[in-house]
This record gives structure tokens, sequence and C-alpha cells, in this order.
């Protein structure tokens, strides 16, 4: 099953990011049980919104609304395994910058099925996975 990771909760969350229209075709995925989130895209859309400056209050809310859009046994969970992937991706893959959450949606995606949900591009060198363009629903 196809994990997405954090553009799609960006573009959920964000009515003006450029995403939000795939990212809504995403969660419709989502809802029907076809797509997963993986859990180290919510960790990193924390570290996102914190570094942002963004008020507790708000990161709260952030969180408690994405809840409400789709349950838990929708996330795909980090495990020791999927980190044990992550690693060696990282080992593999050392020339690319930021790569250390991309590593870990990664892992769990190749936990799941190989399959990752992403606009981001840098995806497509990794042959471990095949990447399905967010940007292209």
């Amino acid at each position: 099953m196809p994990v997405l990771e954090t553009d799609f909760l960006k573009g959920i969350i964000d009515p003006k990011d450029r995403l939000h229209p795939q990212a809504k075709k995403a969660m419709v995925k989502v809802r029907r049980g076809e797509w997963r989130v993986a859990s180290s895209a919510l960790l990193e859309l924390d570290l996102i919104l914190k570094n942002g400056n963004i008020a507790d209050e708000e990161r709260f809310d952030v969180f408690t609304a994405l809840t409400v859009e789709f349950p838990g046994e929708m996330i795909v969970p980090v495990t020791h395994g999927s980190l044990a992937e992550s690693i060696s991706l990282q080992k593999t893959y050392a020339g690319i910058r930021s790569f250390y959450f991309d590593s870990i949606h990664i892992g769990v995606a190749i936990q799941a099925d190989g399959i990752i949900v992403s606009s981001d591009s840098a995806f497509d060198r990794i042959s471990e996975v095949k990447r399905i363009g967010l940007e292209s629903l």
C-alpha cells in the first residue's frame, strides 16, 4: 500500500499550499484505506511547525484536526526495521542533501510495499522505492 510523506500533510493543513488540491485527492485514498501516511511524516511536520515558531496551541490544533481527518490505523509506524533500512539508505545515498527524514519515509515505505507518494523528485533516484508523484493527482 503506497505511503504518503510530509508534503501531503503540509498540503492538507494549508489551503494556500501549492499541493492542497492534490493532497485532498490523496486524502480520499487514505480514507478508503488505499494509501497510508508515514508516521515519520507526522514528526517531521511537527518539527517544521515548531521551527517555524508556530505556537504550541496551534500545533496542538493541527494534530487534533489530523486525528479527525484520518484514524491511527491509516498510519504506518516507524519500526526498528524501517530505521535499519533508513540507516542503510543514508550510507548508500550519502550525497543527497537533507536526506535524514526522507530516508526514514523511504524506510517506512519499503517496510510497507516499496511505494512512496511524494512531490519530491529526489525519490526517483532511490532504486529501492517507486515514487507516485503527489503533484500528478
